[in-house]
């Protein structure tokens, strides 16, 4: 196995102590959803995570060159001209171990953006490693706690430190902006903390569109159903593409890290959208709608001791829409059109 894929693969492992058969509250299913359907993807869809991904790259300038007022910054943030910074949210110390991120304001499409960045440091990698698990609390009124809910603990502290930076800024621009819909999106170790966002959001009463690519397992099976009743009800239609849909996880050909840890009590959500593709920018025709939690036709389709062996996991996940690298080396250069 090649060292860069040992070290991609290692960094996310996290060995939980939750109980694999922990039931979830109120009427949605206790167990697995099962099912190795698969739709195609419509141009409304693609173009949607296209924008998502790309606005999500932008993410790695945070903690390095940065992100400037208004928008601007060392890579394709000319591309959104609606958009206003409101804050960047990171590590302010070594033994900080905040995800890190930033919120914005894009004034042309009347929406507020969360964007998550992915593992790129060395408190990141820290916080994939933590090796425990911790009761999974739900912030908001309108729903009971998910008492049997648990999630990595590392991803579930790095969003808590993250959060607490960025709480007053999100409140005052909810307050500010009412009519502009809520945007979260982030890859990786973003994508886990997307997942854990988009909960903290609907649960606090807001409606949220999560776009998570390449997310890593958070939670058990408990915390996969309770987002699943969350974002698609008590009997979920993950193959539904219209204006209702607010949550989307997308994953790619050939990438480990969202089966990640391998084994049980971690369980991915519903909602999957998988690129069939091997590279970035894939067409239409390469964009897959999934049905159920672990479609095997989807990412589950993935030769695991292939991609490890050959070193492709690295590739495979650091490229989806966009290829996620640092700041200002675009390899793709796609434009977004705001």
């Amino acid at each position: 196995m090649k060292l860069p894929t040992l070290l991609l693969i290692t960094t996310f492992l996290g060995l939980s102590t939750a109980d694999p058969n922990a039931v979830l509250w109120g009427s949605a299913p206790a167990q697995k959803t099962y099912s190795d359907r698969v739709v195609q993807a419509t141009q409304e869809t693609w173009d949607w995570m296209n924008y998502a991904l790309h606005l999500s790259g932008l993410a790695s300038c945070v903690g390095f060159q940065g992100i400037q007022y208004p928008f601007t910054c060392d890579s394709y943030c000319a591309d959104y001209p609606g958009m206003e910074l409101i804050a960047e949210f990171g590590p302010k110390d070594i033994v900080d171990f905040s995800v890190s991120g930033f919120f914005a304001v894009d004034h042309h499409r009347k929406e507020i953006w969360h964007v998550f960045r992915g593992t790129v440091s060395l408190t990141d990698g820290i916080s994939d490693v933590r090796l425990d698990s911790l009761p999974f609390d739900a912030w908001g009124p309108n729903h009971p706690n998910c008492t049997d809910c648990k999630a990595h603990a590392g991803f579930l502290q790095s969003y808590k430190l993250a959060y607490a930076q960025f709480e007053k800024n999100m409140t005052e621009a909810f307050q500010k902006y009412p009519d502009y819909s809520l945007k979260v999106t982030g890859h990786s170790m973003g994508g886990a903390a997307s997942f854990i966002h988009g909960i903290n959001m609907k649960t606090s009463g807001y409606d949220p569109y999560v776009v998570a690519s390449g997310q890593p397992l958070v939670g058990n099976q408990a915390l996969a159903n309770y987002n699943d009743m969350l974002f698609f009800g008590d009997k979920p239609d993950f193959l539904r593409q219209d204006k209702d849909r607010r949550y989307w996880r997308l994953t790619h050909k050939g990438d480990l890290v969202p089966q990640i840890p391998f084994w049980s009590p971690f369980h991915q959500p519903g909602g999957e959208i998988f690129i069939d593709y091997a590279l970035a920018d894939p067409p239409l025709d390469a964009l897959k709608v999934c049905d159920g939690q672990d479609n095997p036709n989807c990412n589950y389709s993935s030769n695991m001791i292939n991609s490890a062996i050959t070193g492709t996991v690295m590739w495979a996940h650091f490229q989806y829409f966009v290829v996620f690298t640092l700041c200002g080396v675009n390899f793709w250069s796609t434009h977004i059109h705001s």
